[in-house]
């Protein structure tokens, strides 16, 4: 409920915390791709390093302790094809693995020797100075010790990569293996990483079984370790989106609340000769358009209510003319002895209704007055207590009549105001005469409160009360709700006062519920 709350309440706010979880996400999907990349570029690797050892291995193995020496080693393909041609005369079946260069002082006679691979046995060959070539066969045991110390190398290098070599031979038995060297060491105390072993295996040339395993980078072990700067990153990387976020989200509704605030000017006046300039437009096409197609309908808007006011106010005024006529009229019969008093009755209801009728048109064209025209008024220094207090000094004969208790709670010192006089007169006597017209029993209180920025003017009755439905209507021209109509009136009394309230430029709102009463209460800001 609270989040739902939360996101409803604000545009800004929901592109905000919409644009942070993008940074979020994105910044994470990225993190992911990246450490994924990494982990296979170092797998391959881990691949191409293994197959290297393996060479080494194979190179050791082979050569033995001349393997560490200065002498360059290569491989069999690099042997002369005249050297070539001759070793495989002399042995048919053999292959050539390695050709190693010997590193002799310059005046000596430096010489190649040439290692062969022939029915699963190594030999060593020698070229000597009278063209032939000498062999012998190489025991590769006697370099347990030179590849036990690159086993070792390779352990040392590796540390933290948990690598793993083992020879076996043809008969499946343990030739050598980093295991049993390990066996000999103290247990370093780190902990095992999870996942598997990548493998890599190949033959010896004299039948071994060569197989390399070294762990395999993980997604969660990498997470693992860099998980605090992760973390640290993604959540600078988020607050920053969410302040990026917020300024865009602010660009973006700028406009928006520009056309708010301009709804809510238009709405609060009444003026709807009031358009958005080319100079306050916004930028992007999409909300200048909204704020054309404001200035076009407030425009329309404006010639309507004023070819309305100007229907309404010429119908009343032509109505008076014929109305008056017809008062005049029955007056003058009125005062004719000679009539039957069933005429005379007759002309006295239509006196009376003729009455009604030039108050209703009066009320009318005084709304439309004041709301057209607010500087009619007449403003001066006005008491506002004691204005009260008189008005309810008249009313409170008709209070007694109808057996409903006026009650007045004002401040014992003068409260003045700059205010039309006859405008805040008519706006309290037809609050309390509403008040008192729709109170069968009970009691209406005038309340004038005062407090550093305001002064409060209240009216409450413990009368029939407004549906929550018509509330919000009480104030527009003829508008009766149910609980109404069975009291005389017109409608146009609280359309009247809110007119005056909005001429002086306050404030009136109206608070009631049905069956217990109503309260009208008026905020007047105080003068600087």
């Amino acid at each position: 409920m609270f989040w739902n709350k939360l996101f409803s309440t604000s545009l800004k706010l929901r592109l905000a915390i919409a644009f942070a979880f993008l940074f979020f996400f994105s910044c994470a999907i990225v993190f992911f791709i990246t450490v994924s990349s990494l982990v296979y570029m170092k797998n391959s690797e881990s691949e191409a390093e293994m197959a290297n050892i393996a060479r080494n291995i194979e190179k050791i193995h082979v050569i033995g302790a001349k393997y560490n020496s200065t002498n360059i080693v290569r491989s069999g393909e690099a042997c002369p094809d005249e050297i070539r041609e001759q070793l495989l005369k002399l042995w048919p079946d053999s292959r050539i693995l390695y050709v190693v260069t010997q590193d002799l002082p310059e005046n000596s006679h430096s010489y190649d020797t040439y290692y062969l691979l022939r029915k699963r046995k190594i030999y060593e060959v020698i070229k000597l100075q009278n063209g032939t070539f000498s062999s012998k066969a190489v025991k590769p045991h006697n370099d347990y010790r030179t590849m036990r110390r690159y086993f070792l190398l390779v352990m040392g290098e590796y540390v933290d990569e948990d690598i793993s070599i083992e020879i076996r031979n043809p008969d499946g038995s343990i030739y050598l293996s980093t295991e049993e060297i390990k066996r000999r060491f103290p247990e370093s105390g780190k902990d095992k990483k999870k996942g598997g072993f990548q493998s890599y295996k190949t033959m010896l040339p004299d039948g071994k079984v060569l197989e390399l395993k070294k762990r395999i980078y993980l997604v969660s072990s990498i997470d693992e370790k860099y998980r605090s700067t992760f973390f640290g990153i993604l959540t600078l990387v988020t607050v920053a989106g969410i302040l990026v976020s917020w300024m865009i989200a602010g660009r973006f509704i700028r406009g928006v609340k520009r056309m708010t605030s301009e709804m809510k000017h238009v709405t609060d006046s009444g003026d709807y000769g009031r358009k958005i300039s080319r100079r306050q437009m916004d930028n992007d096409r999409e909300i200048r358009e909204l704020m054309e197609t404001f200035n076009a309908m407030n425009e329309k808007t404006r010639i309507l209510m004023e070819e309305l006011k100007m229907v309404s106010n010429n119908v009343a005024h032509d109505l008076r003319t014929p109305i008056t006529r017809i008062s005049g009229t029955m007056e003058a019969l009125l005062r004719d002895r000679s009539l039957p008093d069933s005429v005379i009755s007759s002309c006295a209801s239509v006196t009376e209704e003729c009455l009604h009728m030039k108050t209703m048109i009066n009320t009318i064209l005084d709304i439309s007055r004041v709301n057209a025209n607010p500087d009619i008024l007449q403003k001066e220094k006005v008491d506002l207590r004691q204005l009260s207090e008189d008005f309810c000094d008249i009313m409170q004969p008709e209070a007694e009549r109808k057996g409903v208790e006026l009650k007045m709670e004002l401040p014992d010192h003068p409260i003045t105001i700059s205010a039309d006089k006859m405008s805040v007169q008519r706006v309290i006597s037809n609050l309390v005469e509403n008040a008192l017209k729709f109170t069968e029993r009970g009691n209406v209180t005038l309340t004038l409160k005062e407090s550093e920025k305001l002064i409060e003017f209240s009216v409450s009755d413990s009368g029939c009360g407004i549906s929550e439905e018509n509330l919000p209507r009480v104030f527009d021209r003829f508008f009766r709700g149910d609980a109404s109509r069975k009291y005389p009136g017109n409608g146009l009394g609280l359309s009247l006062v809110q007119a005056f309230i909005k001429a002086h430029n306050w404030n009136i709102e109206c608070q009631s519920e049905l069956g217990k009463g109503t309260t009208f209460l008026i905020k007047i800001p105080k003068e600087v």
